[in-house]
C-alpha cells in the first residue's frame, strides 16, 4: 500500500481516495463549467450538503495526522509538500501563462502579471468587504491569471500551523480538545460579527480549519474509516451509520442551510454564529460521504477512475485552470469580469472542464516518471 499524499499514514484507504477523486472532480466542473459562482441560485438541502464535502479536505489532513513526530517535524513534512508547491506553481505557473498569453495577443503586461501574482498568493481580497464579490472591479481577474481556490491550500497550509502546536497535547485529552475547540470557534465567531473583511492568506479562515482538522484527528483515533470499510455492506452497522449521518445531515442543512462561501467567511444566515452549526453539518457530512464512497468502492470502473484521481488532488487544484486558460488562449480573448473568456459558455465549458481534469491527472500522476527517465538519460550521456 502507498502512502496517502501529505499524510503520514502507511495505509491508503480507498473511501478517502474516492471522497478526494469526487471532490476535486466537482472543484474542476465548478470552476471551469460554471462562469461566477452566483449562477449556482440558491442550492437545495442536497447541494449544500453535498458541498459540505469540500471541508473534508481538512477533516482528512487531521485524520492522517500521526502523533509523536512534534511540531518541528510535521511542519518540515507540511512546508515540503504544499508551501513549495504553492510557491513554485504560483511563480512558475504563472510567468508560463504570461508569456502564453503575449504569444496569443492577450491585452496582459506586467501590472497584470502582478495582479496574477497576487491572487495566486491569495493577497487579492486583503483587507476588502466579504460582501464584495466577483465580478467586481475592485477585484480584477488578471488576463494571464488562473488561480482558484489556491486560498483554500494557504489556509491549510497557515491552519496546520495551529493544529500541530496542539495536536499531540490534546489527543488523549478530550476536555482540553474541546476547550481548544471552543476557543477557535470562538475566535472565528468573534472575528465574523466585529469585522467584515478578509486578512492576506485568508488567516480569518485559519482558526475554523484548524478546527476541522482536530475533529479529524478524533474520527482517526476512532478508526472511522477503517471501521466503516472494514464492516462490509452486509453489515448492519454500516447502514445504520449511513443512513443516520445521511440524515442527520440533511436535517440540519434543512433547518439551519449552510453557505457556500466559506472563503468569505459566510457559514449560514446567523453570521459568526453560524460557524457552530457548520462545523456540526461538515462533520456528520464527512461520515456521510465515507459511507456513500464506500459503496462506490463496489463499482469497478467509477471506483477505479475516482480512486486515482484523488491521489493527485493538489496538483489538479494547482493545475486546473492553468490547463484550462493555456487551451483557450489561442482562440478566445480573456477579460477581468472572470477567469476564462465571458464568451466561451454553454456546454463546451463542461467539455473543456473534463479534458482539463483528464490532462492535469495525467500531467501528475506521469509527469514525474516521464522528467525523471528524460533526466537519467541526460545523466547517462
Amino acid at each position: 500500500m502507498t502512502v496517502i499524499e501529505g499524510t503520514g499514514s502507511s495505509v491508503r484507504l480507498r473511501s478517502v481516495d474516492i471522497l478526494k477523486g469526487a471532490a476535486i472532480s466537482i472543484i474542476v466542473i465548478l470552476h471551469i463549467g460554471i462562469v461566477v459562482k452566483s449562477d449556482v441560485g440558491e442550492p437545495s438541502p442536497i447541494v449544500q450538503a453535498l458541498y459540505l464535502g469540500l471541508i473534508s479536505f481538512f477533516i482528512i489532513s487531521g485524520y492522517f495526522f500521526k502523533p509523536g513526530r512534534g511540531f518541528r517535524e510535521n511542519m518540515r513534512r507540511r512546508l515540503k509538500v504544499l508551501f513549495l508547491a504553492l510557491v513554485t506553481a504560483a511563480v512558475c505557473l504563472s510567468l508560463i501563462c504570461f508569456l502564453w498569453c503575449l504569444l496569443w495577443g492577450q491585452p496582459t503586461n506586467l501590472d497584470d502579471l502582478e495582479l496574477c501574482l497576487e491572487r495566486a498568493f491569495t493577497l487579492e481580497r486583503s483587507f476588502l468587504d466579504f460582501d464584495i464579490r466577483a465580478p467586481d472591479p475592485r477585484i480584477p481577474w488578471a488576463i494571464c491569471g488562473f488561480s482558484a481556490g489556491y486560498y483554500f491550500l494557504w489556509v491549510l497550509l497557515i491552519a496546520c500551523v495551529i493544529f500541530y502546536a496542539v495536536a499531540d497535547r490534546i489527543r488523549e485529552n478530550k476536555k482540553l480538545g474541546i476547550l481548544v475547540i471552543s476557543a477557535l470557534l470562538g475566535v472565528t465567531i468573534a472575528y465574523r460579527e466585529l469585522f467584515s473583511f478578509s486578512l492576506p492568506f485568508n488567516l480569518n479562515l485559519c482558526p475554523i480549519a484548524a478546527v476541522f482538522m482536530i475533529i479529524g484527528m478524533y474520527l482517526a483515533k476512532h478508526e472511522v474509516v477503517e471501521r466503516i470499510e472494514a464492516a462490509g455492506l452486509k453489515s448492519g452497522k454500516f447502514w445504520a451509520l449511513f443512513l443516520g449521518s445521511m440524515a442527520a445531515t440533511l436535517a440540519l442543512v434543512f433547518l439551519l442551510p449552510p453557505s457556500i462561501d466559506f472563503d468569505f467567511m459566510d457559514f449560514g444566515k446567523y453570521g459568526g454564529y453560524s460557524a457552530i452549526p457548520y462545523t456540526v453539518e461538515a462533520t456528520f457530512a464527512f461520515v456521510m460521504l465515507i459511507c456513500l464512497c464506500y459503496i462506490i468502492s463496489k463499482i469497478p470502473l467509477i471506483s477505479t477512475v475516482f480512486s486515482e484521481v484523488g491521489k493527485h488532488t493538489l496538483g489538479i487544484l494547482l493545475l486546473h485552470l492553468f490547463v484550462a486558460k493555456m487551451i483557450l488562449a489561442p482562440f478566445f480573448t480573456f477579460g477581468s469580469d472572470v477567469s476564462l473568456a465571458s464568451d466561451f459558455t454553454g456546454p463546451m465549458r463542461y467539455v473543456l472542464a473534463v479534458v482539463s481534469l483528464v490532462i492535469c491527472y495525467l500531467i501528475c500522476a506521469y509527469g514525474p516518471a516521464v522528467v525523471k527517465r528524460i533526466t537519467s538519460k541526460k545523466d547517462k550521456a
